[in-house]
């Protein structure tokens, strides 16, 4: 089975996602981090952005593996390097909205997960989860929070890799992807269709897993 989870930067997805995966005993499954990983790539390929041609032959030639052995989480290996934190930059974070909505780089993204949660129990998170990747989903949410509590959260996020960051900056960036990825073409972020809204701006971390928790319960008893 699998559970969705959307939302924009900051509110808390990828936590609660992991949290959840845990006390469900389900894998966890980042599918922005794929997005990453290939945004990561693209900028140490100097590859331009605006040249089809250019990002077709990197998608050929990139060589991803993503490891789900490490107790439940998961990892992301260039070739055979870990970039799971590298991928967590602010050169990455600032230019993963535009590598993330070229067609060429969501279809294959697309692709290889739904390959991946084919078998198995998985929690998955992203922006598109709920309305393209899995739109049939027994269970879907969708997390939002207010900018000044995503702005905290995503400071602590640098912080944890050593970045200095202006708070400030932080709120200006969030809002501006915000209206990037709700307007793009392209799979925009948007709540999908029976989606359950969590707002976790003034949730504790345990009553936001368990709100989730208890909906599924529910719902399972139906």
């Amino acid at each position: 089975m699998v559970i969705t989870i959307d939302g924009a930067a900051g509110v808390g997805k990828s936590s609660t996602a992991k949290e959840l995966a845990k006390r469900l005993g389900y894998q966890y499954f980042d599918t922005g981090a794929m997005y990453r990983a290939v945004t990561f790539y693209f900028l140490a390929e100097n590859v331009d952005l605006e040249s089809n041609n250019q990002v077709t032959k990197s998608l050929d030639s990139i060589k991803l593996h993503i490891d789900f052995s490490f107790d439940k989480e998961m990892r992301i290996f260039l070739d055979d390097e870990d970039i799971s934190l590298k991928i967590r930059s602010q050169e990455v974070t600032s230019t993963v909205s535009i590598v993330s909505a070229i067609k060429e780089v969501r279809d294959k993204m697309v692709k290889i997960q739904r390959s991946f949660a084919e078998n198995g129990n998985f929690v998955v998170e992203g922006r598109d989860i709920g309305t393209v990747v899995f739109p049939d989903a027994e269970h879907k949410f969708f997390l939002q929070a207010d900018y000044d509590v995503r702005a905290k959260r995503r400071l602590a996020d640098f912080e944890k890799i050593n970045e200095a960051k202006n708070i400030n900056e932080i709120k200006k960036d969030l809002e501006k992807r915000d209206k990037y990825d709700s307007t793009r073409k392209l799979s925009p972020l948007k709540i999908p269709n029976n989606a359950t809204i969590v707002d976790t701006t003034f949730c504790s971390f345990d009553d936001q897993v368990n709100q989730i928790l208890k909906h599924i319960e529910k719902m399972n008893e139906r």
